[in-house]
């Protein structure tokens, strides 16, 4: 994990590019193998790492920098070396990785049907979801950015190898519910989540774990628990006695005791409007006679929406039900099932309209802004010819020959490119045009709009790079991120799995420093009755006997007595043994009187290497790394100029 830190930590120096120009005026700062590096480029990395770092004791000198440049530098040149960048694997992921970025550079934000569909659908039917956050914010530093992606790449795996998701959003998860919810969102339907997290949730299958997917907030992990038709919308009239969150339960209690008899004078017939104008805390809807406005149950408290939906008919009153926010009498006023797409339309295609995340693109738009912008021609006297062509190929039946004649002849251009008719013959070709089309005039005129978009998209495309410095920044460090990430995998992530004589040989010769707290070390006996927990612990009080002979004593073919089992815990794993040993609460159901603890407390025990694999996995990486990157240096020769280091102004 530490490794997988350092490398995304990296990879931020690849978001600077240098023009040939600016090269050839730099002074070289250092030279690594047979690669330059100049001062400008060494400058730029070293400032963007090292401003608005949180504390300043974590920014460094540029010779402290150093090290971790060169480190950087020296596992990208070996990767490019030994061929990463070119194997297919590679070639592919950056392609759909820069084909996914392109799509906002290449269209003009609409929508269409099959969005609104969509988002229809996602009324209907609600998806229950946990999830692990990484915060990351969008302004954060490509060193922050990269190394939450690390990180949540790094749970990720985790779960995916056999992890417990509730286990690890519990213990690594940044949403602070998580520590309590264990990362459980409960359910939730369209518009109800940032659109990335919501979209990747639906496209994710149920009882699987998503892609990372990045919001606002940060980088996310999805589990998708459940999905489910939407109960509908339900309109209901309540009363409240409100208490604070920490509120003694004295308080809690004498509140209830209020609200049991506001309770049965509603049951009996006592006006609820006026109940509430005269009892309710929440003085909103009291003014209203307690009416609260129309709700799902994803947008409201989940113990007032469970209360309120279980209520059958209108009319119906709930006990006294408690919710975070205090004591609840709740009428169901009416009831209604999703509305029909038609009536929904309006409001989803205005969510739709001010929501740019979720919203389609104009190619029309596009193409007329791309027209404009390279100047676009079209050769008015090879389109005349090829029209006349194609009325006498109509008479003829036969189109290719009568083209072939004039197929040098340029129809369109654009910037610097010139497409001739063979193009655009051949491009017909691949749309099986025929002169047998019931108007093929114009087909022939919607072939060359739709061949005249695809030659500007395919330009357009491909200046992204050089128009959009932020693109080619981010295509760039997707570049070097997977070299990186493939070649450290290989090099060092994988040795500690892969070569367990060499992870033992480690672990033999390293300093033993991963120790237990105090444990528990013992069993925990469950007794059928009082009298035979008395007659096991009188019989241990006098020798020590193991599980085997205690089983073989006490249990018989027919009669199960005792149930044993072996416990090694320290404080907080386990609440029979926190119970007893460390004055912890008193379990849930538990019977002090047939159930003990036999056993002592151990200190300071030493972590085998299978109890501890991690930690000495962690270890044994650095140790790889180390050895790797001083094979590096030996192949690719360090040459530092002094005198242009010196000349690189430390961040103050």
């Amino acid at each position: 994990m530490k490794a997988m830190i350092k490398l995304f930590s990296l990879i931020v120096f690849s978001l600077f590019t240098l023009t040939l120009s600016a090269q050839k005026k730099d002074q070289v700062i250092m030279t690594i193998g047979d690669l330059p590096v100049t001062k400008s480029e060494f400058t730029a990395n070293y400032q963007k790492n090292n401003t608005n770092v949180l504390d300043d004791k974590d920014k460094k000198t540029p010779v402290e920098y150093l090290d971790l440049y060169v480190n950087f530098k020296l596992k990208v040149l070996e990767a490019q070396k030994l061929g990463y960048d070119t194997a297919r694997s590679f070639v592919d992921e950056l392609k759909g990785y820069r084909k996914e970025l392109t799509r906002p550079y290449l269209t003009n934000v609409t929508f269409n049907e099959e969005m609104v569909n969509t988002a229809y659908h996602r009324t209907q039917y609600e998806r229950k979801a946990s999830h692990i956050l990484i915060l990351v914010t969008p302004e954060a530093l490509p060193t922050d950015t990269l190394a939450a992606w690390n990180k949540i790449a790094g749970l990720r795996k985790q779960i995916i190898d056999g992890a417990d998701f509730n286990e690890i959003a519990q213990k690594n998860s940044e949403d602070p519910s998580a520590k309590e919810n264990k990362g459980l969102l409960g359910y939730f339907s369209a518009f109800q989540m940032v659109y990335p997290f919501e979209d990747m949730a639906y496209r994710t299958p149920v009882g699987q774990v998503s892609e990372i997917v990045r919001t606002r907030f940060g980088y996310h992990i999805i589990k998708v628990q459940d999905e489910r038709l939407t109960p509908g919308e339900i309109k209901v009239a309540h009363i409240m006695k409100m208490f604070p969150k920490q509120a003694s339960e004295e308080t809690v209690a004498k509140l209830k005791i209020k609200m049991d008899s506001i309770y049965q004078k509603a049951i009996s017939g006592t006006d609820f409007a006026e109940l509430a104008k005269a009892n309710s805390d929440d003085k909103k809807s009291a003014v209203e006679g307690g009416v609260m406005t129309w709700f799902t149950p994803t947008n409201m408290v989940p113990a007032f929406a469970d209360a309120a939906f279980a209520l059958k008919n209108d009319g119906d009153i709930s006990p006294v039900i408690r919710t975070p926010y205090g004591w609840h009498i709740i009428k169901r006023l009416e009831m209604r099932t999703t509305q029909p797409l038609e009536k929904l339309r309006p409001d989803l295609e205005t969510k739709i309209k001010q929501n740019p995340a979720i919203s389609k693109y104009s190619d029309d738009l596009f193409d007329r802004k791309l027209r404009a912008t390279y100047q676009l021609k079209i050769n008015q006297n090879s389109l005349d010819k090829l029209n006349v062509e194609l009325a006498d190929s109509v008479k003829r039946k036969n189109w290719s020959n009568s083209v072939n004649s004039m197929k040098d002849e340029i129809i369109i251009q654009f910037a610097d490119k010139t497409y001739n008719i063979g193009d655009f013959s051949t491009y017909l070709q691949s749309q099986k045009f025929s002169v047998d089309a019931p108007n093929p005039s114009l087909a022939l005129k919607t072939n060359l709009d739709k061949f005249i978009n695809q030659q500007l998209i395919s330009y357009e495309d491909s200046q992204l790079e050089s128009k959009y410095p932020d693109f080619g920044r981010i295509i760039k460090e997707y570049h070097d991120g997977i070299l990186l990430f493939n070649i450290s995998k290989d090099k060092i992530w994988d040795v500690a799995s892969t070569d367990s004589l060499r992870l033992q040989k480690f672990y033999d010769s390293s300093s033993k420093k991963y120790f237990y707290g105090d444990r528990y070390k013992g069993f925990i006996i469950q007794a059928k009755d009082n009298a035979m927990r008395t007659k096991v612990e009188t019989m241990l009080d006098q020798k020590e006997v193991d599980k085997k002979e205690l089983t073989d004593l006490f249990n018989t073919p027919t009669e199960n007595n005792l149930q044993i089992t072996e416990v090694a815990a320290e404080k907080g794993d386990n609440p029979i043994v926190d119970y007893f040993i460390w004055s912890g609460p008193k379990p849930t159901g538990f019977d002090e009187t047939t159930t003990f603890v036999h056993g002592k407390i151990v200190k300071d025990e030493q972590k085998t290497l299978k109890e501890a694999w991690g930690l000495y996995s962690s270890d044994f990486q650095d140790q790889v790394e180390k050895e790797w990157i001083a094979s590096l240096k030996l192949k690719y020769p360090v040459k530092i100029n002094n005198k242009v280091l010196k000349k690189v102004k430390s961040i103050e």
